[in-house]
């Protein structure tokens, strides 16, 4: 018998927006950010997304966030960029996967 392998393809879109604070913050903060992980065109992926693990830099209080249903997504305050390992995994029954990303998000 032979046997049959079933393929999907998943696209993503890893993003953020950045927006200049009118006022900054008692903390020095002086934006407004989110980063998210979506389908394109914001096309729903929640069907194949377990969850989205966001690794902000440590300053943040809670730095692991978790995402467990839509929308996949942080928001935050803050003054600088940073490196934030962003990973996706997904709905799979055989064996876990797991796509990380590392990208740097400049909020100044």
């Amino acid at each position: 018998m032979a046997s049959s392998l079933c393929t999907v393809q998943v696209k993503l879109e890893l993003g953020h927006r950045a927006q200049l604070r009118k006022k900054v913050t008692s903390e020095g903060f002086t934006h407004d950010w989110m980063v998210f992980v979506r389908g394109p065109e914001t096309g729903d992926i929640q069907h194949f997304v377990e969850k989205v693990v966001f690794r902000l830099h440590e300053s943040f209080p809670k730095p692991k966030r978790v995402c467990k249903e839509p929308p996949y997504k942080v928001e935050e305050s803050g003054y600088a960029g940073f490196l934030m390992p962003i990973e996706v995994y997904f709905k799979n029954k055989v064996r876990s996967v797991v796509v990380q990303s590392q990208e740097y998000y400049d909020y100044c």
